[in-house]
């Protein structure tokens, strides 16, 4: 025989975010459960958690990382020359060089080509897009 209990009504004052709050239960063992909650505060009852911004990446963020995540050797200039490097590189096509122009002149000047192309590439894809077709058939 189940034997039931009365535990009467209970009355708790909680106090939370500068206010009290009073809730009365009343419940037995049996199904039957009656909860009343009554808010005597403007504070809220529960507050969300804070979000963070979203995380927005300039094009020179955009740039760099292209070039960090596609050139695996060491890269020996700063943050600042790449991103110099890669604006000149977008100035010359908006000039009206040619992509042919720009890679005779890297390879003029020497030194670890694949580094000098993942730049440019970096370059024309994050400084200046518009000028993609300038390398389509090289």
């Amino acid at each position: 025989m189940k034997r039931l209990v009365t535990l009467g009504t209970i009355a708790l004052a909680l106090t939370a975010c500068g206010g009290t709050r009073t809730v009365y239960v009343n419940t037995t063992e049996a199904p039957d459960t009656t909860v009343k909650v009554v808010k005597t505060t403007d504070a809220p009852i529960a507050t969300p958690a804070p979000t963070q911004p979203p995380v927005v990446w300039t094009e020179e963020d955009e740039f760099l990382y292209d070039v960090e995540t596609s050139y695996y050797g060491t890269i020996y200039v700063s943050d600042y020359e790449m991103i110099e490097t890669g604006r000149l590189v977008c100035d010359a096509l908006l000039s009206g060089s040619s992509g042919e122009d720009v890679a005779w002149a890297i390879v003029g000047a020497g030194g670890d080509t694949e580094f000098i192309t993942v730049v440019v590439s970096a370059a024309v894809a994050n400084f200046c897009p518009s000028q993609i077709y300038k390398f389509e058939n090289l």
